[in-house]
């Protein structure tokens, strides 16, 4: 039996798209995803050739989609003539014009429920397999999980058109055994750093307070227009913005929203690159809590939400 090197082009890309509606469209559909079957799509490893497909899915806080989809060596009566080793490249990142959803999870699992890897809210992992040279056909299954851990108050952060993931899947064969690939970081557009004072109590109420400062710092080379900033913060409590920013009201609890001042001064509604805007306020609490689930936003960016944190708690005053 004839052996020959080669490096398979991709034989099929899946892409599946996971759009977040409005909290009352929220609904599941595996039908629509994988075409009213089971089984989505096949990556078959023996010719070349390219197939895709695009479906939505809905899904919800608290709620897991799965589907299915295989790895062959052979199609029809055609059977690989040498070793396989075989990747399948997961990426999963924001739909076109539209922010991820961060709290998503993508598991990949084999039928026996072992996780070959994962991811939470964008990334690019691995799942790497071989097919010893035999006489017969082999294939494996795979399960794709695709699960939006509830987190309270702060799922109503990702409602609306305005949110969406996709799952893009590549896939790769050769005779040699291949390794897998290590994304390249992306390093953070922004930096915020979040601090607080020491906490005092108050002679009237009895209850702690203290004063909050948050400083975001613009590490592209772009400038970001008509800034804003949006983080969690479940326990602590901040109350204003003295200056340089205006507090958003109406907002669910424990979720906060700034905005640019207005002043109509470049210098503090937007953020030069290399420069950072500060502003300050009180707030009710210990002040030993970190704000988390950060989205740095613009007039001109897509909300950013790689962000570089830095908290420092109690401190005697802020600069």
């Amino acid at each position: 039996m004839k052996k020959f090197a080669f490096l398979l082009a991709l034989v099929l890309i899946m892409v599946s798209s996971i759009a977040a509606g409005t909290l009352a469209m929220y609904t599941v559909s595996i039908d629509t995803l994988a075409k009213g079957s089971v089984v989505a799509k096949e990556f078959i490893f023996v010719g070349e050739g390219t197939d895709s497909f695009q479906e939505g899915l809905k899904i919800a806080p608290s709620e897991t989609a799965h589907w299915k989809f295989k790895v062959k060596n052979y199609e029809n009566h055609i059977v690989s003539e040498t070793d396989i080793y075989y990747k399948l490249t997961f990426n999963v990142q924001a739909l076109p014009g539209k922010n991820a959803i961060e709290p998503l999870t993508v598991t990949v699992k084999d039928l026996n429920g072992i996780v070959l890897n994962s991811v939470t809210g964008v990334g690019t992992f691995d799942v790497l397999g071989q097919f010893s040279l035999a006489v017969n056909g082999q294939e494996r299954d795979f399960l794709v999980e695709v699960n939006w851990p509830t987190e309270g108050s702060s799922d109503i952060n990702y409602a609306g058109i305005n949110f969406g993931s996709m799952i893009n899947v590549d896939a790769i064969a050769s005779q040699i055994p291949l390794k897998a690939t290590d994304p390249d970081p992306v390093p953070p557009q922004v930096s915020v750093r979040y601090e607080t004072t020491v906490p005092w109590q108050n002679g009237q109420s009895g209850n702690y307070q203290y004063e909050y400062k948050v400083t975001i710092t613009n590490n592209s080379t772009e400038p970001i227009y008509n800034w804003s900033i949006a983080f969690n913060l479940p326990t602590d409590k901040l109350t204003s913005a003295w200056s340089n920013a205006k507090l958003v009201s109406d907002t669910p609890k424990g979720y906060y929203k700034f905005l640019n001042p207005g002043y109509n001064n470049q210098l503090t509604d937007s953020i030069l690159p290399g420069k950072s805007v500060s502003f300050r306020g009180p707030a009710k609490g210990m002040g030993t809590e970190a704000i988390r689930s950060i989205v740095v936003g613009g007039s001109n960016i897509t909300d950013l939400t790689n962000v570089d944190l830095l908290c420092q708690f109690g401190k005697a005053s802020l600069n």
